[in-house]
């Protein structure tokens, strides 16, 4: 079984409210679009697009499942941490979020999270530790029952 998960963190969100759920900013569109550019190329066949909900995730991943003509899917898995939520509450979504990957998942998948969960992702599946910068992309691919870290990009298109 072959597959791959594309995630990519949010794109540079507007700060000037931070307590809101804030789109993004102009510097955030214009990482957007560099994204767009750099996945094109990335990207084939039948293929999954899931986000946080928060409003920053689904403006930086809406206009590339609108280019592949794909329903941008909420995932409430993929939200950011809270100032509450327990680790052991975060492993168990970020686990059923691996496990819906692996085993029932499409083959291409592409989720937009945040700064402070894809880190955690990467490190459950590949035992790799990273840091991701806005719009930065991380590739794993999964191939006969392990994940590798196939693709690390901080700044697409730059």
């Amino acid at each position: 079984m072959e597959k791959r998960l594309i995630l990519i963190r949010h794109a540079h969100r507007d700060t000037e409210c931070p307590s809101r759920d804030n789109g993004l900013s102009e510097k955030g569109e214009q990482q957007v679009k560099r994204m767009l550019r750099y996945l094109e190329k990335e990207i084939e066949g039948e293929v999954r697009f899931l986000t946080s909900p928060k409003k920053r995730c689904r403006e930086t991943l809406g206009p590339l499942a609108e280019r592949y003509g794909v329903d941008l899917e909420i995932d409430e898995r993929l939200t950011e941490t809270g100032p509450i939520e327990r680790q052991e509450e975060l492993s168990t979504r970020l686990g059923d979020f691996i496990d819906e990957w692996k085993y029932r998942g499409p083959d291409l998948l592409v989720a937009c999270s945040h700064g402070d969960v894809i880190p955690v992702l990467v490190e459950r599946l590949t035992g790799a530790r990273i840091g991701i910068k806005k719009c930065g992309i991380v590739e794993i691919e999964y191939l006969s029952g392990e994940c590798y870290l196939t693709g690390l990009v901080q700044k697409p298109g730059d």
